[in-house]
C-alpha cells in the first residue's frame, strides 16, 4: 500500500483575499481563497493522503485571463511550496 496514489478532482479559484476556510461539516472539491490559503490547504490534504490532486480551474463565469493567470500561478508558486512540505 505504500506506493498507492490517491487522487481527486478539485476545482480552484485563487482570490485577492482571504476567504472562509471553514468546512461546515461538509466535504467540497470547491478550493477557493488567497494563495496562501489555497497553499496551506493542499499541504493539507498532502498531509492527509491525497498524493495526486488534479486541480482544475472553473471554465464558467471566469475570464479566460484569470483562468490562465491562476494556472501559471498554481504551477509556479503554489506547487513548488506544496511539494516541498
Amino acid at each position: 500500500m505504500d506506493d498507492l496514489e490517491i487522487s481527486s478532482m478539485i476545482w480552484f479559484v485563487i482570490t485577492d483575499a482571504d476567504m472562509d476556510q471553514t468546512d461546515n461539516g461538509k466535504g467540497s472539491n470547491i478550493l477557493v481563497g488567497s494563495e496562501r490559503q489555497i497553499t496551506d490547504k493542499l499541504k493539507e490534504y498532502r498531509e492527509a493522503g491525497l498524493t495526486m490532486p488534479m486541480l482544475w480551474p472553473p471554465f464558467q463565469d471566469v475570464p479566460v485571463s484569470k483562468t490562465m493567470d491562476d494556472m501559471k500561478r498554481l504551477k509556479n508558486d503554489i506547487m513548488p511550496k506544496v511539494e516541498q512540505g
